[in-house]
């Protein structure tokens, strides 16, 4: 078939699209590649750069709650991972990569420059004192920039960055020609270049610009804070445009080649005339979306109101019965083979047999929501949490405070650590001890539990942030009184929990992902045919943005235990909760990869003959297998 032809490395085609270039270069990976790796620095220099403010810049610029600030922006972040659907769409089948990446890339510097236009004090309506570059908030009108933020953060940002995410390493990959070694080999370094742009800007997004949105800089008062690291946002974002479009005469550009995505809907929907599987598989994907509109309505109604937490548990009932159609029907995917013309249905055999593998893995795509959940975590109520730990270097009053943002580079830092302590050294080690690999199975259970864990672990942790009492000081040297010291990002009191005790978190979802996300990748990757890749791998971010959207279901569920002062509240209820559900998300994850027999081996063999038969023959295995590195990358991408 002519997707196939595009999209196996060996195919000729390839050949001659490389061959094509008019000038040859040297170093692809420099000459052509340099251009696409400082697209991607910059972009994710702007994403971070935004993320890691939003949550205060809500609660403390806008005056929203702390309940609406973080329901809020994990829906937005399960905007940014839904989107990859429409980019992966546009990118296969309409456009190609080059055009999906600067139509949304320009979507997104509109909205970067939109937000930046929300916090400029002016528009927020603040009034001006006598001291130049500061200005009184209290009493502000702050409507019109509200109006502003929600549509540049939701309408651009969420839209374009996501529509972008699964393109741009793919792109990258795509200008090396694989029949040429030393191009191969320049294709494995520039996988480790693109993961160093992403840590990079992370690094700097939540060094530099963590401290710049809530303390300003020499030059740049407080007030101008958020302004300034928006505009810095907008302008790197222009800078990675600049340097897309700059490189695109050098390019090799496939032009759409794939009606993958459209062949799966269109398997789907025909297919569920005769197949129950495919009918329930469908209504489950239309039941994720329905939930997240349903609790994206939710976000935005009155704080404490019954409509608010209505809608919360409606949204969350929606979601379980989606996770419920994938697990339960997903099971019985041979069902699918009524649809094919061979039994009575109207479809062609090879393609049903080709959909069957994608319905195959949704029960595993299922397990994935409650981890995606706990993941959300890192940027919502972990960074709350660490607000109102002791930020200070040192005990006095006006000791310099590290804003509790900062903590979230812990994150790709372990990551960074792990990944090849793993591959090294602890599965070398489970080798010798065991005589076998570690499983894909194996590796996604060891992750659920100790996810689970870290829930309960966090949800004592809160307990004993509360218990350790807050910080009091005199109020000054001539007044005796003591009074608390509140943290400048949240401007909430603190406790004498040091902030050093938060890092362990972040380890800990660390190694969650190095154990879920990288063996989810290569899952995804390696169980379906080749041209239904891409498609797959949008699924499992389809499922990260399921997680982000169950963290803003939990967080209006409890939204009466979490005050904007933790202090007053009881958090760890959330924690407790999210934990005992990926308890039983563990328990049956267990129960039906086992009946499934899905991920047992490291081959991805199953003790069906005629499915190892199907499979064979549809995939080729030579070229299904990432690494981790490269599984990595496409999600922090």
């Amino acid at each position: 078939m002519k997707e196939e032809a595009l999209s196996t490395p060996n195919a000729g085609v390839y050949t001659s699209v490389w061959d094509a270039r008019p000038v040859k270069y040297k170093s692809v990976l420099f000459q052509v590649c340099g251009y696409i790796l400082m697209m991607e620095l910059a972009e994710r220099l702007s994403y971070y750069g935004i993320n890691q403010g939003l949550r205060n810049f809500m609660k403390t610029i806008l005056g929203w709650s702390g309940v609406s600030a973080n329901s809020i922006k994990s829906t937005w972040t399960s905007l940014c991972y839904m989107s990859p659907l429409l980019g992966a769409y546009l990118a296969d089948e309409r456009w190609g990569r080059f055009k999906t990446i600067a139509v949304f890339g320009t979507l997104y510097l509109i909205g970067d420059t939109l937000l930046a236009v929300a916090a400029n004090p002016h528009v927020l309506n603040w009034k001006e004192t006598n001291v130049t570059g500061e200005f009184e908030r209290k009493g502000a009108d702050t409507k019109t920039a509200e109006g502003i933020f929600v549509f540049g953060l939701f309408a651009c940002i969420g839209i374009g960055t996501g529509a972008i995410k699964s393109n741009v390493i793919t792109l990258g990959a795509d200008q090396f020609n694989p029949n040429d070694p030393k191009e191969e080999a320049q294709k494995v370094t520039f996988f480790s270049y693109f993961y160093w742009c992403i840590n990079f800007g992370a690094g700097f997004a939540y060094g530099y610009l963590a401290t710049l949105c809530v303390k300003g800089s020499s030059s740049i008062s407080a007030d101008y804070g958020y302004f300034a690291t928006f505009l810095i946002c907008a302008c790197v974002m222009g800078v990675a445009l600049l340097m897309l479009i700059a490189g695109q005469s050098r390019y090799v550009k496939f032009p759409p080649n794939s009606d993958a995505m459209s062949k799966l809907v269109r398997i789907m929907s025909r297919g569920s005339k005769f197949s129950t599987t495919a009918q329930m598989c469908s209504v489950g994907f239309i039941l994720y979306l329905l939930s997240f509109f349903i609790n994206m309505i939710a976000v935005f109604l009155k704080d404490g109101s019954s409509e608010r937490l209505a809608l919360s548990y409606i949204a969350g009932i929606i979601a379980i019965a989606g996770c419920g159609c994938w697990v339960y029907y997903g099971m019985n995917f041979k069902d699918m083979e009524k649809a094919s013309s061979a039994n009575g249905g109207t479809l062609d055999n090879e393609s049903v047999e080709e959909i069957k593998l994608v319905v195959r893995v949704l029960p595993f795509a299922a397990f994935l929501v409650m981890w995606q959940c706990i993941y959300d975590q890192i940027d919502a109520n972990f960074q709350v949490i660490a607000q109102q730990t002791d930020l200070r270097f040192g005990d006095n009053r006006h000791s310099t405070q590290l804003p509790g943002a900062v903590l979230g580079v812990f994150d790709p830092i372990a990551i960074v650590i792990l990944i090849p302590l793993l591959d090294s050294v602890i599965y070398p080690a489970y080798k010798r001890w065991t005589g076998k690999d570690a499983s894909p199975f194996g590796k996604v259970f060891v992750g659920l539990a100790i996810a689970s864990f870290t829930m309960f672990y966090v949800g004592v942790f809160e307990i004993l942030r509360k218990d350790s009492g807050l910080i009091k000081v005199e109020a000054s040297a001539t007044n005796s009184t003591l009074d608390v010291i509140k943290d400048e990002g949240g401007e909430q009191p603190m406790c004498q929990m040091r902030w050093g005790f938060n890092v362990l978190h972040y380890i800990l979802v660390a190694l969650c992902e190095c154990l879920i996300n990288v063996t989810a990748f290569d899952v995804f990757y390696s169980e379906v045919p080749i041209y239904l890749k891409s498609t797959c791998q949008a699924i499992n971010l389809f499922m990260v943005s399921m997680g982000s959207n169950v963290t803003s279901i939990f967080t209006l569920l409890f939204q009466k235990h979490i005050p904007d002062n933790l202090n007053e509240g009881h958090l760890e209820y959330m924690f407790f909760t999210v934990g005992c559900v990926a308890i039983v998300n563990l328990v049956l994850y267990t129960i039906v990869m086992r009946k499934m027999q899905f991920g047992m081996h490291n081959s991805s063999q199953v003790t069906s003959d005629e499915l190892a038969d199907e499979k064979n023959a549809t995939i080729d295995r030579t070229s299904n297998q990432m690494d981790a590195r490269q599984s990595f990358t496409q999600q922090r991408a």
